[in-house]
């Protein structure tokens, strides 16, 4: 998330191709930077991303009559196993035919209305939206249970990849979105009315039975694979976060660690390491009081180096008060453009007066004009930070580390790094969408299921789309080097 309160831990892009259930789980696994609710959570999320472009068009396959999804050849996975419970376990409304459709549609029209990466998508995916959307409706008028409804949902949006944070819900957020201690008085509008859409009583009643519909499901994907002799993939610990699995071979002094946070001493005197593996706002105020202690430890060393590889997002206020506004001496600040569809379900959430046509946009030589074409609106936006202190915390030279899976509020961190010149950016080119609005859910009246989006294509002076392009590091990594271990020869 950008704006938001919740860390986003479903934020990294999903793979767009088809990966069995063991994939996934081996996959998330390996993600230690998570703690255990996020895990679980990112578990869930790419557990249900099976239902890919190829599943979907696939429709000779056996399941094809009654709206089930078909296998895959890997493996069993949860979508499908989804698509597979009785009526008694699939349904959390008994919807009819009609009400499923409604529900659809209306997804439907809002994206094609809405959603401003509707033609990236297309683009970068390969994928014929349009068409889909005609497929997942024929398996919808033939679905005998609920939760044949929301496997094709997931039809209609995964192959989208999570472009623009274009995902099925798929548990209860509306106790994350509740709180909104600390959101800016600019931004608690929009909150509110994303607070107030998450915790509608129908979706609410309705996450609470699809809940328990996954775990009937995951039971049986395990049990799967525990028949097939690979039991041992399927198990992860999601509290453990061990130290060796982020920094390798690096030995870290007087070390310390929690939920967020691993940070040490590299070399005495010389370089001091912080890992940061979420910007959740639940830790804001935990981990403002444990940063300002380490600013004070590392002060007078020559190097500290911002781990944030794997960081997913969470809230921009962690990087501008917790990371950025200590570190300055002097107000910062980074152009940016922001492009919107001028749809209604837009406008129920944001204020465009002080947007202009896109006739009016000047120059951008790296703007996508097939992109543009789909665009209405837009405005010249400038992120600002001002220093917190009347001298910088940390006095030596400040490093960044980033990957691929620096996404959302922590590519916001980078670009905005990399715009100033905060610190040198060390890694692999971000995952993007770090310019823009937290994403708006799309709450289906019928069904209570919610597919949620971002309302803004934002891209850096230039026309560069932030979601397509991250930010490029000032140093990248080889394939053979994790960013640490580049970023530790830079330094010397």
């Amino acid at each position: 998330m950008l704006n938001g309160c919740k860390a986003d831990s479903t934020a990294e892009r999903p793979a767009a191709d088809s990966v069995t259930a063991l994939d996934s789980v081996a996959q998330t696994g390996d993600n230690k930077a998570e703690d255990k609710k996020a895990e679980e959570s990112a578990v869930k999320e790419s557990a249900t991303k099976k239902n890919t472009a190829e599943e979907t068009a696939a429709g000779e396959s056996a399941g094809e009559s009654s709206g089930q999804p078909p296998e895959t050849e890997e493996g069993i996975t949860v979508i499908g196993e989804f698509a597979r419970l009785s009526a008694e376990e699939g349904n959390w409304k008994g919807l009819t035919t009609e009400e499923k459709l409604e529900d659809f549609d209306f997804l439907y029209q809002t994206l094609k209305e809405n959603y401003p990466y509707w033609n990236l998508a297309e683009r970068t995916q390969n994928i014929d939206l349009e068409e889909q959307y005609r497929i997942c409706r024929e398996k919808i008028k033939n679905s005998e249970t609920d939760m044949q409804l929301f496997t094709n949902i997931q039809g209609f949006v995964g192959p989208c990849g999570g472009i623009g944070h274009l995902q099925l819900v798929i548990e209860n957020w509306a106790d994350d979105y509740s709180n909104l201690d600390g959101i800016s008085e600019d931004l608690l509008p929009l909150m509110r009315k994303i607070s107030d859409a998450y915790a509608n009583d129908t979706s609410v009643a309705a996450y609470e039975k699809i809940e328990k519909s996954f775990q009937n499901a995951w039971k049986k994907v395990q049990a799967y694979y525990e028949e097939q002799g690979m039991s041992d993939l399927l198990q992860s610990d999601p509290g453990s976060m061990a130290q060796e699995d982020e920094t390798g071979d690096t030995i870290l002094l007087d070390s310390g660690e929690t939920d967020n946070l691993l940070y040490g001493i590299i070399e005495e005197g010389k370089t001091a390491y912080i890992k940061i593996r979420f910007f959740d706002m639940d830790y804001y105020e935990e981990d403002s009081k444990i940063l300002t202690g380490l600013y004070e430890k590392y002060s007078d060393y020559e190097n500290v180096i911002f781990d944030l590889t794997d960081n997913g997002g969470g809230g921009m206020p962690y990087f501008d008060d917790l990371i950025m506004a200590p570190n300055i001496d002097h107000t910062c600040t980074a152009d940016t453009y922001q492009f919107v569809k001028n749809g209604s379900y837009n406008r129920k959430f944001m204020d465009f007066s002080e947007y202009k046509p896109v006739s009016e946009v000047p120059e951008l030589p790296r703007l996508n004009q097939e992109d543009l074409s789909g665009l209405d609106l837009f405005v010249a936006d400038t992120y600002k930070v001002e220093p917190s202190g009347e001298k910088k915390a940390l006095k030596g030279k400040l490093w960044m580390l980033v990957n691929e899976n620096v996404y959302s509020s922590s590519e916001y961190a980078a670009m905005f790094t990399k715009a100033t010149g905060f610190a040198t950016l060390v890694g692999q080119t971000t995952g993007g969408d770090g310019i823009g609005s937290e994403p708006l859910p799309i709450v289906l009246k019928n069904s209570g299921l919610i597919v949620r989006y971002s309302p803004v294509y934002g891209t850096t002076p230039d026309g560069a789309g932030s979601e397509e392009f991250g930010t490029e590091p000032d140093i990248p990594s080889p394939e053979s080097e994790s960013p640490l271990e580049t970023c530790l020869k830079a330094i010397g």
